[in-house]
Order: C-alpha cells, then structure tokens, then sequence
C-alpha cells in the first residue's frame, strides 16, 4: 500500500513537575539492548522457533519465561505485524521481537521532533521560548499536527537528522519529505531513546529530560491507552501513541511507548510497534494484550489495576486518524 502526499506549507516555560525517574537502567541499558534476543523479521506467527526466547534475563528467569510465552501466543493468535521491545530490571531483563524491524511512527515520532527541538536548544545554549514551549506541548499532550509541522519546520530536516545521530540512532529513517508519521522507528532504538528521555545521558541534559517526561505524562486522558494498560495501580507513566490508517482502507498502523516508575519492579520501559491491524481498535486490543502481560510478568503476585487492558471500547478511542502522515 502507498501513501501519495504534497509536501505541507511551509519566550520559557517552567519545567513542569514530572514523574521521578531512577537511573538504575543506564548501567546496562546499552549493552543489554544490544543483547536482545530477537526473531528474524521475516517471521511468520505460526512460525516461531521455540527454542529461542523473547526475553532473556539471568535473575529473573521467571519473569522473561512468561514474557516470552505470552508474546508467542499473542503473536499466533493474533492478525498483527508486531515489533515488541522491553528492559527492566536494571537492564537485566530484555526483550525483542523483530525489534530491529522499521515501521511507520505515526504520532510517536512526535518524540523525535521533540528530542531534536530540546537537543538544539542546549546546543545554542538557551531555553525554549514560549513559542515553542507551546508548541512543544500541544504536539505532545494532544497529538496536534499543526503544532508539530510548525515545529518539523522550523527545525528541519538536517537538524532531525543531526539529534538522531548525536542519540544514537542510526536505524530510524526520517520520511523524503520529513513527514513525522511516516518516518522508519524500531523497537530497539525508540527503547533507547526513551532512557535517553528517563535517565542520566550525555545527549540530554537533566532540565530537557524532566521537561519531556513531564509532557509525556501529561498526554490526555483519550491517548493514554497502551502502554500502560495492565500497569500497577500508583505506577508512574509516561507515553506517546500513533494512530494511522492507510489511505482509503481500514488498515491501521498503530504504536505504543513508555516507560514506568513507581512500581517494587523499579523503572522499566516499552516500545510495540503494529501494523497491518484490522481496524485502531484491533491494534490497540494487541498493544495491551502484550503490555499487560509484561506488567503482570513484572509484578507476578500483585494486582495490575492502573487499567483493565480489555476489552478495548471504540467509544474510548480517537478512531479518526491521528494525521501524522501530514505533520
């Protein structure tokens, strides 16, 4: 399927208070995503070899068995391209399944407009102005394009391409025309961006890393399906989701991502990447079937009640599209 698009038309803020994040992954957050334990991207659901898990984890051999479990029934019995990631654990539990695989962002890449305008502000030496402090806030809390290709402007192509190779990225492809929905993430990278979002790094400094948590936990009450599903209840979470058809069609590529705090599990992070979903509520429906069962893996003999991850209701939904295709 194809998508034919035109291109679009061509003051500071106080942080504002966000989750406390934990630096506990960045010892092994590198080196352990390095490690997942992946499926080859061509794989089919009913062609999972089961002699090779999901997860791996050396001390907490339980947990990584169920995730990988759950994660092979879901994806048998489930009509979905999926792209899964997980760590937790100090980054002794990961998971990956076709973690290097691309898939369209949709309004997840909003985060990557997000990193860049944050990453070239410090690199000019200033804070946001309140322009773009609105902006920012608007892209991020209520998925709003016509803030986010004010932003995508102004920033640029090169500039985007710059924070993507200043983070470590090298695998996520931005679109010709710098369209943020239809720009190639993974499971893998977009898991490392999120600790460059939650913990101590070189390429974000602490004031960026509290502001952009503090949006991604801010995002409206509709948009916070998906990763969180299933969480415990007091838990601590930041997330961004995308929601995008494919012209003309009842096809839907829709994503998740997050991290979680707060939690006897400590802080952990999520990234489900999903396409060819019958229909937004099919996708999301697969979304929280696995972030459930990764919460409940997690926190094995307590109660997951942040949210009954299903059934997913249409009604609690933004079933039109999310528009990134355009932004």
């Amino acid at each position: 399927m194809t998508n034919d698009h035109q291109s679009p038309a061509p003051a500071v803020r106080l942080l504002p208070t966000g989750p406390t994040w934990r630096s506990g992954l960045a010892a092994g957050g590198a080196a352990a995503l390095l490690a997942l334990g992946l499926f080859p991207a061509t794989a089919h659901a009913d062609e999972y070899p089961s002699a090779e898990p999901v997860c791996q984890s050396v001390l907490h051999p339980e947990a990584a068995a169920a995730i990988s479990a759950a994660v092979a029934e879901i994806g048998a019995e489930r009509d979905t391209d999926f792209g899964f990631g997980v760590s937790a654990f100090d980054g002794d539990l990961t998971c990956g399944h076709q973690a290097d695989q691309g898939y369209d962002a949709a309004s997840v890449g909003k985060v990557i407009v997000l990193g860049t305008l944050l990453w070239h502000a410090q690199e000019e030496g200033r804070a946001l102005t309140e322009r773009e402090d609105e902006l920012a806030t608007a892209m991020i809390t209520v998925s709003d394009n016509d803030a986010t290709i004010e932003l995508r402007n102004e920033l640029g192509r090169e500039r985007m391409q710059d924070f993507l190779d200043a983070a470590g990225m090298p695998n996520t492809v931005l679109h010709p025309q710098n369209y943020t929905g239809l720009m190639k993430i993974n499971a893998r990278e977009e898991l490392h961006l999120l600790s460059l979002i939650t913990e101590e790094n070189d390429v974000l400094r602490a004031e960026s890393r509290a502001y952009a948590s503090g949006l991604m936990g801010d995002v409206i009450e509709e948009q916070r399906w998906g990763v969180p599903a299933g969480a415990p209840e007091g838990a601590s979470t930041i997330n961004k989701n995308g929601w995008l058809p494919y012209d003309g069609t009842d096809i839907w590529r829709v994503n998740s991502i997050g991290a979680i705090d707060g939690t006897s599990a400590g802080p952990y992070r999520m990234a489900i990447l999903t396409d060819q979903n019958a229909g937004m509520a099919y996708g999301v429906e697969t979304i929280e079937l696995l972030s459930a069962a990764v919460h409940d893996a997690l926190h094995a003999d307590e109660p997951t009640t942040l949210r009954s991850p299903l059934p997913v209701r249409p009604q609690d939904l933004p079933l039109t599209s999310d528009g990134s295709d355009r932004a």
